[in-house]
């Protein structure tokens, strides 16, 4: 094998193993507004279902009225190519991020009153000229 073709398969390994990262309740990452509609039902889903289905949440906390609430989320954050430009990458780098959360209301028996799912896509800038 030549230094050349060694170097590019080191690279090419680098940059499948970090180009990516990702955070938060795995069994979140492939879901979205018809999978959870299968599997949450306003008025007939328990909080023994949503933790079967989702595993436990992420953060639980109460309303006002007493309420349950627990949150769920899922980012992923993929690199962009400039990071890995020498130099450049002082100036402008970052990553592109896909955020999905989850919010479940239960009522005072345990059971989904409501709750709100959001995808959003973005991104976070690093370097000199981030803003």
């Amino acid at each position: 094998m030549k230094v050349g073709s060694t170097f590019t398969a080191v690279l090419l390994l680098t940059f499948l193993f970090m180009g990516c990262a990702s955070s938060g309740n795995e069994k979140l990452r492939n879901e979205n507004d018809a999978s959870l509609s299968q599997k949450i039902t306003k008025g007939v889903t328990t909080k023994a279902q949503v933790q079967t289905a989702l595993g436990p949440a992420d953060n639980v906390s109460f309303s006002d009225g007493g309420s349950e609430i627990w949150r769920y989320f899922h980012v992923v954050s993929t690199a962009k190519g400039v990071n890995f430009v020498p130099v450049v990458n002082l100036f402008a780098a970052g990553v592109d991020q896909e955020k999905k959360e989850l919010v479940i209301l239960f009522e005072e028996q345990g059971v989904v009153k409501n709750y709100t799912f959001s995808e959003t896509q973005g991104e976070q800038r690093t370097g000199v000229f981030a803003k």
